[in-house]
């Protein structure tokens, strides 16, 4: 029916990890510029790119049929001349391809994040970026049943199905943000950031008088702290969330082991780490990761565990995630500071 339909396009667009405000993504501390298109080239290489699939919901035998995410980030640093100059552009890409339920809801988000960096003095940056894109969103109707095709006894595919309703839209999209990032000592850093996204507030056009999308505020913040243990650090991070009336929080720490130290000085030869972490986003779901770092090239995997009413019909089976990351420099010497 009509009503189902809208149902099922309202639940999708906030559950969802791009219908609407919410990238649903358990691994977000790997790539910042996911929630902030400030935080775009600010880590210490000069490019790096970001691949991550997610499938939720599998439990459940129509969601899970195509609950599924994919994300795509690059990010390329762009100096500025002279080595005792340490402000940069930075410029990426993020694409994000999104696939719910048997109505075969499937979203197609692409950006362009830009920022730049301003060396404050030499334990303090500031980034400010902006992020203009586009959000193209399509379903599958003829899976869909209508009161017009009810014909007494059983649904007609032969006749007509709604017509108030478009099978497809696109709309343009924008967001803005600051990152910071403070060096706390030669070996511990941290960061905060604040983005608005959906600026303009694009419209939702399933049909002629389609709602608007809420603006999302985001608040991150984080650390990389060493400990007395050369061999191990603590890396807490958080993302707040408010869209309208509705809040999320997502918090936790990455425990990080070096199994093979790199190149202090010439960061020729790249350090070996394993990594793993425990969040919780409230109301919703205890999220577990594991990780490895080999060289420039990170992967890992994570689960969440549903603690949301959701329980019930997901036997606690919630999203799972893999990620691949891969950390390079324009140069093998990068004289770069090791800020993150």
């Amino acid at each position: 029916m009509k009503s189902n339909f809208i149902l099922a396009i309202c639940l999708a667009s906030s559950l969802s990890a791009a219908a609407q405000q919410d990238r649903i993504i358990s691994n977000w501390s790997q790539s910042q510029m996911i929630y902030n298109p400030a935080a775009v080239a600010t880590g210490a290489s000069d490019m790096s790119f970001f691949a991550n699939h997610r499938s939720q919901w599998l439990s459940i035998p129509e969601m899970g049929i195509g609950m599924r995410s994919n994300f795509l980030n690059g990010e390329f640093k762009v100096k500025e001349e002279g080595l005792s100059n340490r402000n940069n552009f930075g410029v990426g890409f993020s694409i994000l391809s999104d696939q719910t339920g048997s109505a075969n809801l499937t979203t197609l988000s692409v950006s362009l994040p830009l920022n730049y960096t301003i060396a404050l003095d030499r334990q303090n940056k500031l980034s400010i970026g902006m992020s203009p894109g586009f959000i193209q969103q399509a379903s599958d109707r003829s899976s869909q049943t209508w009161e017009n095709q009810w014909n007494g006894s059983v649904f007609d595919p032969a006749l007509n199905v709604e017509n108030s309703i478009n099978g497809s839209y696109a709309t343009m999209d924008l967001g803005t943000g600051i990152y910071f990032q403070h060096q706390i000592n030669n070996r511990s850093s941290f960061y905060a950031g604040y983005a608005l996204n959906h600026l303009i507030k694009p419209k939702m056009a399933w049909s002629f008088g389609g709602d608007k999308m809420y603006m999302q505020m985001v608040l991150q913040g984080g650390a990389d702290l060493a400990t007395r243990n050369p061999d191990f650090r603590i890396q807490p991070n958080f993302v707040f969330f408010r869209v309208a009336n509705t809040n999320s929080l997502t918090l936790g720490a990455t425990f990080e082991n070096t199994i093979k130290e790199g190149s202090k000085i010439t960061g020729i030869n790249k350090s070996n780490c394993v990594n793993y972490g425990v969040y919780y986003r409230h109301n919703d779901a205890i999220v577990a990761t594991f990780g490895m770092k080999v060289s420039q090239f990170r992967f890992g995997l994570s689960f969440d565990a549903n603690t949301s009413k959701l329980n019930s019909a997901t036997g606690g089976i919630g999203g799972a995630e893999i990620y691949f990351k891969a950390l390079m420099n324009y140069k093998k010497f990068n004289a770069q500071s090791r800020m993150k």
